[in-house]
């Protein structure tokens, strides 16, 4: 396995955990650092991965939500729901506490010099393991942007379109940052590209080992322990980065276009940067072959706007680890589970760049620059069901009763997804895709609700029936399920 950031230390952490013997291989640990958002939702996987308490004693800053100006100077406050927090991590620590509980459990971690920078640390490792034969020929690239394999195999495809850059620095205010809620995540468009800020531990506290954060007394309540990491979103042939200008005099020129962010730094101090990020997004023609695959980042990079890039790492990391584990284990799956981490991984980074064009059309006519028109996609509105879902749901709310049954024309076929710690074939509806297929929305199982509508004449009746039958689930996701079955007619309406 080669690369130890998110990604690569979930996958060697649960494959130890599974008892086979996992070799790491990685950068040694740099100066640079980034801080990012990690939505609550990140909390399952930190569960998945076993890795939960030690997030906790890292004492990151927990966020209760965002602020966006997004097209307006009207601010838009969004709490995360059932007041659930997220967390602001600065990318460098969260690296090194996932890679100590990796090593905890029992993952060989060698830090090879310019590892995750070029194909040195790829090359010691294959040649190792070809060396060896106990060690089982499955390499996993975890080396993010560097992809290593993935461009020595010649997969890596960028857009066509515009290249983005991300500048972000660090500033430090004497009093409390005038926004809303000082955890929140900040976004901000404005007339040339987009800025956002995410709040971290106050700079002197940078360099703390990650086993002592708790020792620091850092609470959330404190309004002098923040600072804020504040990034431009540029892209770089549009500015004068392309001509020469320095990165520091173009951030500083793009925060003054902002409206609100110049506001925020008018009475902060410069404290250090700005570093210089690629955020150009990319995809891979596959991702997963006989022995090897490509995992997080390695595999494909999403839009920044989206702050789910360290959540897909982790998550594209657990399925990394349950397809390798399959294969090892499962011979006669083996096909079956590559093809399915392709194609999930594929999946994934489709619906990460609707999204990102959705928020890019939603901003850019207040904004009448080719850095928006370049990247706005009307098209992107057509392939949204939520129009079609919230029809169906009120198509059911105003029923006096309710009368559905199961489309005759449906196909229900064995497809692989995942069980446990393994890929199993299991049936699933087939629809648009018939390589994929469906079998959950929101977690409500979709044969279970198939099977009890049509038994059911009032919905709360067959919300019981289907909590008697199958796993706990909001009552606003079984509504949504039900809207989406009626929607893609899985359920006929009578």
């Amino acid at each position: 396995m080669i690369g130890g950031g998110p990604a690569g230390s979930s996958a060697a952490r649960l494959l130890a955990t599974w008892g086979h013997a996992v070799r790491l291989i990685t950068r040694p640990a740099g100066d640079a650092r980034l801080a990012v958002s990690l939505p609550p939702s990140c909390h399952k996987l930190f569960d998945a991965i076993g890795v939960s308490a030690a997030i906790e004693r890292a004492g990151f800053v927990r966020s209760t939500g965002n602020t966006v100006w997004w097209g307006s100077r009207e601010p838009r406050v969004e709490a995360f729901a059932s007041g659930a927090r997220g967390w602001q991590v600065e990318t460098d620590v969260l690296e090194a506490v996932m890679l100590d509980e990796a090593a905890r459990a029992g993952v060989a971690i060698e830090r090879v010099a310019g590892g995750q920078g070029g194909s040195s640390a790829f090359a010691q490792g294959a040649s190792a393991d070809e060396k060896d034969p106990h060690l089982h020929s499955f390499v996993l690239d975890c080396t993010g942007r560097s992809g290593v394999l993935a461009r020595a195999k010649g997969l890596r495809k960028y857009d066509d379109g515009p290249r983005t850059i991300a500048l972000v620095a660090s500033w430090r205010r004497d009093q409390p940052w005038p926004v809303p809620d000082e955890t929140h995540t900040l976004v901000e468009s404005y007339e040339t590209g987009w800025a956002w800020s995410v709040p971290v531990l106050a700079a002197q506290a940078l360099d703390r080992a990650p086993s002592a954060v708790a020792a620091l007394g850092w609470k959330p309540s404190s309004p002098q322990a923040l600072d804020r990491h504040i990034a431009v979103m540029v892209d770089p042939q549009r500015s004068d980065l392309a001509r020469g200008g320095s990165a520091g005099d173009v951030y500083l020129a793009e925060i003054a276009k902002t409206a609100v962010f110049s506001e925020l730094i008018a009475a902060a101090s410069f404290e250090a940067g700005p570093w210089g990020w690629d955020a150009s997004t990319y995809r891979s023609d596959q991702y997963a072959g006989d022995g090897w695959l490509l995992v997080g980042d390695a595999g494909s990079f999403i839009d920044p706007l989206s702050s789910a890039g360290v959540k897909k790492a982790l998550a594209s990391g657990w399925l990394a680890a349950i397809v390798t584990h399959t294969c090892l284990v499962r011979p006669a799956m083996r096909q079956h589970a590559l093809d399915f981490f392709s194609a999930r991984e594929a999946e994934v980074e489709a619906a990460h760049a609707r999204t990102s064009r959705h928020f890019l059309t939603e901003a850019a006519p207040s904004h009448p620059h080719p850095f928006w028109s370049e990247r706005a996609d009307e098209s992107v509105k057509d392939a949204d069901d939520t129009p079609q879902v919230s029809e169906a749901f009120e198509q059911l709310r105003r029923a006096p009763s309710l009368s559905v049954r199961p489309n005759p024309a449906i196909r229900i076929e064995p497809r692989p997804a995942v069980s446990g710690r393994e890929i199993v074939m299991e049936q699933r509806i087939v629809d648009s895709d018939p390589s994929a297929g469906v079998r959950h929305v929101r977690g409500v199982d979709l044969l279970v609700l198939l099977e009890l509508a049509p038994s059911h004449s009032h919905v709360p009746d067959l919300f019981e029936a289907y909590l008697r039958r199958s796993s706990p689930v909001a009552l606003p996701d079984f509504l949504y399920a039900l809207a989406t079955a009626v929607a893609r007619r899985w359920l006929v309406v009578e």
